[in-house]
């Protein structure tokens, strides 16, 4: 064997290897993922301008739809418009990333962790996990046209966006690192719970379940569905994808970063509910459900439901605002007619007395 072909093989075991990582050792979709055909991450590549900041810059924002968080984050900006009509967002995303890494180098352009922390908070809060999975240029392009309008505090700043696919394997490889919720981070996960302590009784088909759920996750925190009687949708009627509103019940700090995250506390600090999406519905063993809901990157609320209550919706929210704007607007309407007939009691009277 020729030593070119000894590392044609090398380099495929050590991706393979790479691949398994992402794959949660699937052996099948790592060798597709290794060959470009499981692409689990859609890239957002964009750039914007600042006139009023004289600022420009570019970013890169690798999301995995498979597992819904965020792999990784990298962005430059620099003074003046060099950036925005220099970089060209439509390259494959390793010549891209190429280049912000030389133009970050050669002139001086800077990277700001403020700036991705704030992406990745715009991220979590506007759930772009279903439109990156769909695709869904024009949604996204106005979350970041928005968010660079919000965060350069200049109501005339552009922002260009394009998508492109790719997986996590070929982003590792080249030399970004990016997190693995399969591995990374410590406290409450999914996975194994138990302290270390291994038991010979075979898992139910239902711990089973519940198990590979929680493996995808890489915190699981405690939460409380917001129930609705008269406005919420029965939880038997809800399916998974549906957005519902969570109160994060546990007192850890997991949940206390992603309350802050969502600025989600009245004058008094105490926590107010937060808008999440169900991943996943299992009917409990007794009785009602077990629902599990992303409410930030690679982190699930754990909730136990049971049957016949109604929860408090995205949907039934907005039906509830605007069933309370029409009843005031009613109100204000009855208010009205009951002044015109009250005047045209007036009026009447002051006729009267002149005939009279």
């Amino acid at each position: 064997m020729s030593s070119s072909s000894y590392d044609s093989m090398n380099e495929k075991t050590q991706k393979l290897e790479v691949a398994l990582k992402y794959t949660h050792g699937d052996m099948e979709k790592a060798k597709m993922m290794v060959s470009g055909k499981y692409q689990d991450i859609v890239l957002i590549k964009g750039k914007y301008i600042s006139p009023e900041q004289n600022e420009s810059g570019v970013f890169l924002g690798f999301i995995n739809i498979e597992d819904e968080y965020i792999s990784a984050i990298r962005s430059l900006s620099s003074s003046g418009d060099s950036l925005f009509s220099k970089i060209r967002i439509f390259d494959d995303w390793r010549n891209l990333y190429k280049s912000l890494l030389a133009y970050g180098k050669d002139s001086g352009g800077q990277t700001s962790m403020d700036f991705n922390d704030a992406i990745l908070t715009e991220f979590i809060g506007r759930d772009v996990f279903p439109d990156a999975k769909s695709k869904n240029l024009d949604y996204l392009s106005t979350v970041m046209q928005d968010f660079v309008k919000k965060q350069m505090q200049d109501g005339s700043a552009k922002c260009q966006i394009e998508l492109e696919e790719t997986n996590s394997m070929e982003v590792e490889v080249s030399g970004i690192d990016i997190m693995n919720p399969a591995s990374d981070g410590q406290g409450e996960q999914g996975g194994d719970v138990s302290g270390g302590q291994t038991s010979d009784k075979p898992k139910s088909a239902f711990e089973t379940i519940i198990e590979g759920i929680e493996s995808r996750a890489q915190f699981i925190v405690e939460g409380k569905s917001v129930l609705s009687p008269v406005k919420g949708k029965f939880v038997n009627e809800i399916s998974q994808g549906e957005k519902i509103y969570v109160s994060l019940s546990g007192k850890d700090g997991v949940s206390s970063k992603i309350i802050d995250a969502y600025k989600a506390r009245d004058h008094e600090g105490n926590p107010l509910p937060i808008l999440g999406r169900i991943v996943e519905m299992v009917p409990n063993e007794g009785q009602g459900y077990i629902i599990y809901v992303l409410v930030a990157k690679g982190i699930y609320a754990k909730i136990i439901e049971e049957e016949n209550v109604k929860l408090q919706t995205e949907s039934s929210q907005a039906m509830k605002a605007q069933s309370k704007n029409q009843a005031e607007k009613e109100k204000k309407g009855i208010g009205i007619f009951a002044y015109l007939i009250f005047v045209m009691v007036i009026l009447g009277l002051i006729v009267i007395l002149t005939l009279l």
